[in-house]
């Protein structure tokens, strides 16, 4: 039976608590949604955890600094990263991310560049996408294990590429949306995202109904970009979403934030693979 417009809103809305996990020295998120499933391994990281240097500490994984110190610092924390999960760190997706609604299906490591999302139903490929406010996702297709990472800055949430990944799983694979679940990381909240007003009006109609995914603060627009991405995975018809309660920009100290920051941070990542159950 489907959801009806509340429920579609109060869904999400919700946001919850999840678990911070110390592995092999690593701070790491989980959703308890995709961990019920024995055939996904998933992290969301923060930047506890590495070596990294100022301004990028301590667990930076992007390659965006210009320095080769930090780059080759970013490839040695991303190792360290699927140690920690078990993930095979020589078949890793890393796509070259452009605020773009593109996403690439994969069967084996390759070139991924000029996009922001990665699907495979491919055993032993792990996926890393980076982050630093904007949304991270992680759809999972349950009965035939597969998996979409997503990030969705406010361009991708506007074009609506939390729906284009229902819908790519959905032409490949021949599945359903009511067999998938999904997880939206920690992003930053309406708590510190005032936007302007076409931003705002670009972003309420990617959803059929807005009505409360944008609040307003003296007269500005403050849209909850986890909120939003999250009703686009609703009205696609995904099963449930987990959406996390942590807001970037409000806990610097566990988090990278580019508007925190004013833009001098480095790159958590959302991390996902599928493995084979015996």
């Amino acid at each position: 039976m489907s959801q009806t417009t509340s429920e579609l809103q109060n869904g999400a809305l919700q946001k919850n608590a999840w678990p911070l996990k110390e592995i092999f020295g690593l701070s790491l998120l989980t959703s308890p949604l995709l961990s019920e499933s024995k055939a996904l391994t998933h992290a969301f990281t923060t930047r506890l955890g590495g070596k990294s240097a100022d301004p990028l500490q301590w667990f930076n994984l992007g390659r965006h600094w210009a320095t080769d110190e930090s780059r080759q610092d970013a490839s040695v924390n991303r190792s360290k990263l699927c140690s920690a999960l078990s993930l095979n760190f020589n078949r890793l997706i890393v796509p070259g991310q452009v605020h773009s609604t593109r996403i690439a299906w994969v069967s084996e490591p390759e070139s991924a560049p000029d996009i922001d999302g990665v699907a495979t139903v491919t055993p032993d490929t792990p996926i890393l996408l980076h982050y630093a406010d904007c949304v991270p996702i992680i759809i999972f297709e349950r009965e035939l294990s597969a998996v979409c990472v997503l990030h969705a800055g406010w361009k991708g949430t506007a074009g609506g590429i939390a729906t284009k990944g229902v819908s790519l799983l959905n032409q490949v694979l021949g599945s359903s949306a009511s067999n998938m679940v999904a997880a939206v990381g920690p992003a930053i909240g309406p708590c510190c995202y005032p936007v302007e007003a076409e931003v705002a009006d670009r972003l309420a109609v990617s959803v059929s109904n807005a009505e409360g995914l944008i609040s307003f603060e003296q007269g500005k627009p403050h849209p909850d970009l986890k909120a939003i991405n999250a009703m686009q995975l609703l009205e696609a018809g995904v099963a449930a979403v987990d959406v996390s309660s942590f807001c970037t920009a409000c806990n610097p100290e566990l988090f990278y934030s580019h508007r925190q920051s004013a833009g001098k941070t480095g790159r958590q990542g959302a991390i996902a693979g599928i493995r084979t159950v015996d």
